[in-house]
C-alpha cells in the first residue's frame, strides 16, 4: 500500500545519498612494529670550540619607548660572561651574590678612566634599586675593584681575626720602622688617622685612606699578605676612584 511505497522511496533515496557522499581520507598511520623497531641514528656533530672570549652585544639604538640601550648593553654583556663561564668551568661565579654586591660587581665592571654619562646614570640606578646612595656605590666599586667579593667584605663587616698573622703585623710594621698602630677588630690604624690596613679573611691586608679627622675610609692600593708591603703600596699608590657626582675622591 502507500505505507510500503513510502518506504522504498525512502530507502532509495538514501542509498543515492551514500553513493554521491565522497569517502572519507584515510588517516597515516604507522604500523606498531614498524614504530618500535631499532632504527640507526648517525652520531652527533662534535661540540664546537670553546670561545676565548664571551661574545660582544650588538649595538643597540636609543630609540623612542624603546629598552635603555644602556641596561640591554649590560644584560647581554653580563649574560654572555656568565653564560661564558658556565661553558668552561661548569659553574657559575656570580651565583652566590647579593642583590648588593651584584650591583657592584656590575658598576666595577664599567670601564676605570673617566665617567661617562652612561655610567653616571648606570650609577644612580643601581644605587636607587638598591637603596643606597651613589657615594656608597662609589666606595663599594673600589672596593671591589681592589679585591673582589672579599675587599666588598672588608669594607662593609670587621671582624675578630684569630691570633697569628693580625699578631704579628705591629711588631713586623715596628721593624719596618713605621709608627705604631692602633689596632681594633681587623683593622689597623696609623696614629695620623689618615692611613688604614685591614686584614681579610684571605689573609691578605688591604690598604685604606682617609683624610686627616674624617674618619671616612676608602680602599686603596693592592692587597697584599704582607703588611709591610701593603703599606708601602699605600704610601707609593695614586689610585683615585671616580665618583658619579664628577668629584673625585680616594
Amino acid at each position: 500500500g502507500e505505507r510500503d511505497l513510502l518506504d522504498e522511496l525512502g530507502r532509495r533515496n538514501a542509498e543515492h545519498t551514500a553513493r554521491e557522499r565522497p569517502a572519507a581520507l584515510a588517516v597515516p598511520s604507522v604500523p606498531a612494529a614498524a614504530a618500535l623497531a631499532d632504527r640507526y641514528l648517525p652520531p652527533l656533530p662534535a661540540p664546537l670550540p670553546v670561545p676565548t672570549y664571551p661574545g660582544q652585544p650588538p649595538s643597540y639604538p636609543d630609540l623612542p619607548g624603546a629598552r635603555d640601550p644602556l641596561g640591554l648593553d649590560h644584560l647581554a654583556t653580563d649574560a654572555a660572561a656568565r653564560a661564558h663561564a658556565l661553558l668552561t668551568t661548569g659553574r657559575d661565579p656570580f651565583a652566590g651574590l647579593t642583590p648588593w654586591q651584584d650591583a657592584v660587581r656590575i658598576a666595577a665592571s664599567r670601564p676605570t678612566a673617566g665617567l661617562t654619562a652612561t655610567t653616571r646614570a648606570l650609577y644612580r640606578e643601581l644605587a636607587h634599586a638598591t637603596g643606597r646612595n651613589t657615594t656608597d656605590l662609589a666606595r663599594a666599586v673600589a672596593a671591589w675593584r681592589q679585591g673582589g667579593a672579599e675587599g666588598l667584605t672588608v669594607l662593609e663587616t670587621p671582624w675578630d681575626p684569630p691570633a697569628g698573622p693580625f699578631d704579628r703585623a705591629r711588631p713586623l710594621l715596628a721593624a719596618a720602622e713605621f709608627p705604631r698602630f692602633t689596632p681594633w677588630r681587623n683593622h689597623l690604624t696609623h696614629p695620623t688617622g689618615t692611613l688604614q690596613l685591614r686584614f681579610g679573611h684571605d689573609a691578605r691586608w688591604y690598604g685604606y685612606e682617609s683624610d686627616p679627622g674624617a674618619d671616612d675610609w676608602w680602599p686603596r692600593a693592592t692587597p697584599d699578605p704582607d703588611p709591610v708591603a701593603a703599606l708601602e703600596a699605600l704610601l707609593t699608590g695614586d689610585t683615585v676612584t671616580e665618583a658619579p657626582d664628577d668629584t673625585y675622591v680616594r
